[in-house]
């Protein structure tokens, strides 16, 4: 059963953990779309919310590699700053994590709203050269 704060069922939150770095590896599994980006992002940002895990260090490495591709797209500075706080080294104090807290759930909204932009327009921006 979800949270009261959280809206999306328990089942859907359920994200296979990607490996780091697999994203834009040949023969990886196909690039996410900007949208699906943006819903892996708002479904591993409610698991780790929801099992209060901010605080292990690997919660965070992991969560930090899921909003690293979204630091590209028109969100502003927020989600480098929330990924430069995710990398910080255990141990991180009560004040920090307070902000990340309060910090992911106001990305949460920017992150459905850009979502559905993103469904509507049904495009992606042109691949960087590699």
């Amino acid at each position: 059963m979800p949270s009261p704060a959280n809206p999306v069922a328990a089942g859907a939150r359920g994200m296979p953990n990607m490996a780091r770095g697999m994203l834009g590896h040949a023969g990886a599994t196909p690039p996410l779309t900007d949208a699906e980006l943006c819903e892996r992002a708002i479904q591993t940002i409610w698991r780790s919310l929801d099992q209060h895990d901010l605080v292990d260090e690997h919660v965070r490495d992991e969560l930090a590699s899921v909003l690293e591709p979204l630091a590209t797209l028109s969100l502003g500075p927020l989600a480098q700053r929330l990924i430069d706080t995710l990398k910080l080294p255990n141990p991180v104090d009560a004040s920090r994590l307070y902000w990340l807290t309060r910090r992911l759930l106001t990305l949460v909204p920017e992150l459905q709203a850009a979502q559905s932009a993103f469904d509507r327009q049904g495009s992606r921006p042109p691949a960087p050269l590699a």
